[in-house]
């Protein structure tokens, strides 16, 4: 159980709910800078495209895609703790371009901070 994280195409979207965060890299034409609250565009949140282009060449490297991918992510959690933060908030929306694939960047990045979310509920269970 948890925080439920909605994965939402950029493209079309021009009015994105008030928890919704932009993780792409670069903005997306014909959205307006002002649809999104400040500080809720994080263009660093994602994968490289340089790993995301070596996974993408054989699928079967997606488990070790994730572990680069988060051990990096872990490293550097000032990348993170807003959408961490939103979700202990409520809902999460994360806005993104391309199909969310079970072997999609944003469907990795949704896997970390779900992983990220437990982890913490279970920190303050202990407490």
């Amino acid at each position: 159980m948890g925080i439920e994280i909605r994965l939402e195409r950029v493209e079309g979207c021009r009015n994105p709910p008030a928890g919704a965060f932009l993780v792409d890299s670069k903005w997306p034409r014909g959205l307006p800078r002002s649809a999104l609250a400040a500080g809720h565009w994080l263009p660093r949140v994602m994968p490289t495209d340089e790993l995301v282009a070596w996974m993408r060449l054989q699928p079967l490297r997606w488990a070790t895609f994730c572990d680069i991918y988060w051990a990096d992510m872990g490293n550097n959690p000032a990348r993170w703790l807003p959408l961490l933060k939103a979700m202990e908030q409520g809902e999460l929306a994360l806005l993104h371009s391309g199909e969310p694939d079970e072997h999609s960047p944003v469907m990795a990045l949704k896997a970390f901070l779900q992983q990220r979310y437990r982890e913490r509920q279970a920190e303050k269970a202990e407490a």
